[in-house]
């Protein structure tokens, strides 16, 4: 093949991704991986004609559902979060772990021994979706969701699995992982947007005195989901902008409300 003709079939092909978009098409996915018993009949608030699920699995307490995107032509997954976020603040214990050959790279043990414990059902059900849609994926998840997505992108690239991660975006995600975590997973290039919303808690926690540090790039909705702010995080590699979420930090961001609202989505079971 002509290399130039290559070339233009390449960037042609690509596919563009804009992000208020992108954010909203993720906001819904992520949304109806809480209504179960309404997404395995399509039927939820933010179920749409665009998503067409095909899997839900269910393990360790966590819920994780499949599907694909006739408009980016791509499949999708999404992590479900915490049913009671309350419960799960009060009682989590924030203790790292070297899961990988890199043994500077550490995260957060339960949440990667959650995710450890998901990971062959997540590709043994890929692997045939894949063959039918293709492998550009659409990840999402909100709260624990959240990082369990951020875990599921680094491990897709650090492993060099065979999927194209087309997006990852996460809503009120924890911190995962420690600087060289950060560090490993910039290096991958990945289309990677991290929304919050005005004093939501959880993005706060662990804290970074834990050595926990957020991937980019944070977007950050005010309290009427209205307006938000493209935040230089990528300017501060292991700090939040200060001019975003980490400005009510670290004494006003204790909202459990701004947590279970994005883009005027209520999210968790009561939005079902």
């Amino acid at each position: 093949m002509n290399i130039y003709y290559a070339l233009f079939f390449i960037f042609t092909y690509a596919v563009a991704i804009d992000l208020e978009d992108i954010t909203n098409v993720s906001v819904n996915i992520a949304q109806s991986s809480y209504c179960v018993d309404s997404t395995l009949n399509w039927n939820c608030h933010t179920c749409c004609d665009s998503n067409i699920l095909s899997n839900v699995i269910e393990k360790n307490g966590e819920q994780v559902i499949f599907g694909y995107n006739t408009d980016y032509k791509a499949l999708f997954i999404a992590f479900r979060g915490s049913s009671n976020i309350q419960n799960w603040l009060d009682n989590i214990q924030f203790s790292h772990i070297q899961p990988y050959d890199d043994q500077t790279i550490s995260v957060e043990k339960g949440f990667y021994n959650l995710f450890s414990s998901l990971k062959p059902t997540i590709y043994n059900t890929l692997q045939p979706l894949s063959e039918k849609y293709g492998k550009d994926i659409i990840v999402t998840g909100h709260s624990l969701g959240g990082a369990l997505a951020t875990l599921f992108a680094f491990d897709n690239e650090y492993n060099d699995m065979e999927y194209n991660i087309l997006s990852i975006v996460t809503f009120g995600s924890p911190r995962v992982g420690n600087h060289d975590f950060v560090t490993k997973f910039n290096e991958y290039n990945v289309y990677s947007k991290r929304i919050t919303h005005y004093r939501d808690i959880v993005p706060h926690v662990p804290q970074n005195m834990l050595g926990y540090y957020h991937i980019p790039n944070e977007i950050w909705y005010n309290e009427d989901n209205t307006n938000y702010s493209e935040c230089n995080d990528t300017t501060y590699p292991f700090a939040e902008d200060s001019t975003c979420s980490d400005s009510c930090a670290p004494t006003h961001c204790t909202s459990t409300s701004d947590h279970t609202y994005y883009l005027n989505v209520t999210m968790g079971s009561s939005g079902c």
